[in-house]
């Protein structure tokens, strides 16, 4: 069975088009197929309704037509084909997605998003789903490692003694395919993606702690993050509050908040944390 790429990140492409790629599938749902390298890197083939995402290759396919993958097949790069054992998906008219956002450009306009942060965060927890850390960031939470890293509030600390903790807390903690302790601290890298001034290092010693104890895809989503890659639904997002367009912010912050039970919400969650307090 052939398939044909629509759209490859840019990380997704420089993934595959390493030399002697190689992978195995990892899991498969009925819009996604993740395939697993023996380091830990992370693709994803996905069905349009998905999109664009900074591990993702998006491919013309019927919905449950990936599901029929079966975990563990093997998958390598043929030419500008990459099978995985029978299949095959076409990659060479792909276009490249960035999955980094113009963070320069946000940046330069930190004050005007930091004035529509109110607008943000109403419209986001208009939308938080039920047990998502979203729904609880104005409450004590339920969740203990929110409320362990709650008391002492977040804070930008010289030797990240503060970051480090709150990954210690929170990684792999809570249900989900992505931990909601992952999401939430995906959400405090794409904040210090805004506002630190320095913000590699802060995102490097927050993947360290929190990569090693969560899962294979968890982790690559984190080191994602890390980098300042984030979906395309956010990109959006940003995009709305760094321009103050409030008509566009509540659409992109509830196609945000839909992304997976909680995934969404939880790292709108740590978005806010750091943004608001």
């Amino acid at each position: 069975m052939r398939l044909i790429a629509r759209s490859i990140s840019r990380t997704a492409k420089a993934t595959v088009q390493h030399q002697a790629f190689s992978a195995r599938v990892l899991a498969v749902f009925d819009q996604v197929c993740d395939l697993a390298t023996p380091k830990g890197d992370v693709v994803a083939l996905v069905l349009p309704g998905v999109g664009n995402g900074p591990l993702n290759i998006v491919v013309q396919a019927e919905l449950g037509e990936l599901a029929a993958t079966v975990p563990g097949t093997p998958a390598w790069l043929d030419g500008d084909m990459l099978r995985i054992g029978d299949r095959e998906v076409a990659l060479e008219h792909a276009p490249v997605w960035e999955p980094c956002p113009d963070w320069s450009a946000h940046r330069a306009r930190l004050q005007a998003i930091t004035a529509g942060l109110p607008a943000l965060r109403a419209f986001a927890q208009n939308h938080a789903p039920a047990g998502s850390l979203l729904a609880t960031l104005d409450t004590t939470s339920p969740h203990v490692a929110l409320s362990q890293v709650r008391n002492s509030g977040p804070e930008w600390e010289s030797d990240f003694t503060h970051l480090w903790q709150t990954a210690i807390h929170l990684a792999g903690r809570g249900i989900g395919l992505t931990p909601a302790g992952d999401d939430f601290l995906a959400g405090v890298m794409l904040w210090a993606w805004l506002a630190h001034p320095a913000p590699g290092p802060v995102c490097q010693t927050l993947v360290e702690v929190a990569a090693p104890r969560t899962t294979t895809l968890s982790a690559a989503f984190l080191r994602a993050a890390a980098r300042g890659e984030c979906d395309a639904n956010w990109h959006r997002r940003l995009a709305a509050l760094s321009t103050g367009d409030i008509v566009q912010l509540a659409p992109a912050v509830q196609q945000v908040a839909a992304h997976g039970a909680t995934s969404g919400a939880d790292m709108l969650a740590g978005f806010l944390w750091l943004a608001v307090g």
